[in-house]
């Protein structure tokens, strides 16, 4: 008897996920033995520093790595977190009570709203953007809302044109900068008019940092520089994007006490924290290795450099690439539909890139590129378009 279970009405909600569904074309392509060029996922073919293989084997050895994890994370990453905000952005925390470790960033970005939000409230969310916030907003039980992020605009939301009846029952507000998908900068003045807007209408801001450390040019801020921020902000960063560590599953959480304190709250009863020698290896990153991530920035750039003039060259107009590692472009003409241009690249160039609309529907009219794989392949991808 084959059962047939029905899904629940959360999860009916959700379309599938952008990069499962791009995951399994990729399984479908290999196992038909088919050759393509994958710049659709933010994975980095780079190598994570080796001291740090090096002392999460160590600390794999050890004893009290090999039992259950505290769930507010060892004491000697949380105090390496609050030392390298410090240095980094300047920016005080108590590592006992506005600092959280994650099994990820994304960890923590999707559980948030579960631990603040429920039916009733209203999430806000960039569009384009992470699709993990609006799967966070609908397990929350919460509806969400798109803010557009135009080109216009400097894919910089426009606050003051979120309704009324919106900004009522909003709970959250997420915002992401350095922006995936679109590689945007925010300046100073915008995240203090963001903390202003969050602070008159009662509002959460969960801070997506994950890319801050993916720049070309000036240094990108932390939101809890703005004076007031701390009171009402949860920012969440990623040892996968700093140190090439996506498949470890590490980041943190920090900011107000009492809202880290609810994810802890809601943590405790979901997962048992982090393994000990992964933390012990993010703590070695933190401390030791920012000339790794000065390398792997120069990497970046040069790719980034080499992948936008040939796009140049080939055509292509409306051409984002500021930060993360990411070329965000408007579609070639003769193409509306993000989706039929993945198509035709997958299907013609044996290109594997990422559709604007799988990021919202404010994506729509743009590809996305990642900048994930070496020159030579980013060469061989250029002359196929």
């Amino acid at each position: 008897m084959k059962a047939d279970f029905k899904l629940a009405g959360r999860l009916q909600k959700l379309p599938p996920y952008l990069f499962a569904e791009i995951d399994r074309v990729k399984r479908e392509l290999a196992k038909k033995g088919v050759p393509f060029i994958d710049l659709s996922i933010g994975d980095p073919d780079i190598p994570s520093p080796k001291a740090v293989l090096k002392k999460i084997f160590e600390a794999s050895a050890v004893k009290s790595n090999q039992k259950y994890a505290l769930d507010a994370g060892k004491a000697s990453l949380r105090a390496a977190i609050k030392k390298w905000m410090k240095k980094r952005f300047a920016v005080g925390l108590d590592a006992d009570s506005e600092i959280l470790p994650l099994i990820g960033s994304k960890e923590g970005l999707v559980h948030f709203p579960m631990a603040l939000a429920g039916p009733g409230d209203c999430v806000l969310i960039p569009s384009p953007g992470y699709p993990g916030y609006r799967a966070a907003a609908l397990f929350a039980g919460a509806d969400f809302y798109e803010m557009p992020l135009l080109e216009k605009n400097g894919f910089l939301p426009a606050l003051q044109e979120i309704p009324a009846a919106v900004r009522k029952r909003a709970k959250i507000m997420y915002l992401n900068y350095p922006n995936n998908p679109t590689t945007a900068l925010a300046p100073k003045s915008f995240l203090e008019d963001a903390v202003r807007f969050c602070r008159k209408h009662g509002l959460i801001l969960a801070y997506d940092n994950a890319y801050s450390e993916i720049f070309f040019g000036k240094k990108p801020m932390s939101v809890l520089q703005i004076k007031g921020a701390k009171e009402v902000t949860v920012e969440f960063h990623s040892f996968s994007k700093t140190f090439c560590m996506t498949g470890f599953r590490l980041g943190w959480a920090c900011g107000s006490a009492s809202l880290i304190g609810a994810l802890l709250k809601l943590k405790t009863n979901i997962d048992s924290g982090v393994w000990g020698a992964i933390q012990e290896g993010g703590a070695h990153a933190l401390e030791k290795e920012a000339g790794y991530t000065d390398r792997l920035r120069k990497q970046f750039a040069a790719r980034r450099d080499l992948f936008v003039a040939g796009l140049k060259k080939k055509g292509f107009e409306g051409i984002h690439a500021d930060s993360a590692f990411y070329v965000w472009v408007r579609l070639p003409k003769g193409y509306s539909s993000s989706i039929k241009y993945a198509a035709h690249l997958l299907k013609d160039k044996n290109i594997v890139a990422t559709p604007g609309l799988g990021f919202g529907s404010h994506g729509e009219g743009f590809i996305r590129f990642a900048l994930t794989t070496g020159t030579a392949e980013l060469k061989k991808a250029l002359q196929k378009l």
